[in-house]
């Protein structure tokens, strides 16, 4: 049993967040791209690490504000592993979040959501 927490521990180090994808909705101004930055990649990591999950099944009224598609990678032989994130922006500044990959839903605190918004821009 040790010996199998101790491997899987080790598969998270060699995880490494090294792109991030992202979509603005049709409302939002401003143009999609890609994030490659290490610090901006890194802020945006540190922010979604934020979000407080449930285990629930979400249907938000309106089309998202932000698509989030972030690239692990594991091993430089193997393909990157994706992880998608819809991302509604509220008048308040909270941000309602559902990860596609874990179908769990989440939210940030205003400042939280306000950090991960200017790293995205």
């Amino acid at each position: 049993m040790l010996l199998l927490m101790m491997s899987l521990a080790g598969c998270n180090e060699n995880e490494k967040l090294i792109r991030v994808d992202y979509q603005l909705s049709e409302m939002r101004t401003g143009d999609d791209g890609i994030i490659t930055d290490e610090d901006q990649v890194k802020s945006i990591g540190a922010q979604l690490e934020r979000v407080n999950w449930e285990n629930a099944k979400v249907e938000i009224a309106r089309k998202e504000d932000l698509t989030l598609t972030l690239f692990y990678l594991y091993d430089p032989n193997m393909p990157e592993r994706l992880e998608e994130y819809k991302i509604w922006f509220h008048d308040y500044r909270v941000a309602e979040i559902v990860d596609l990959n874990e179908h769990k839903y989440g939210k940030l605190s205003r400042i939280d959501a306000e950090m991960l918004l200017n790293a995205v821009k």
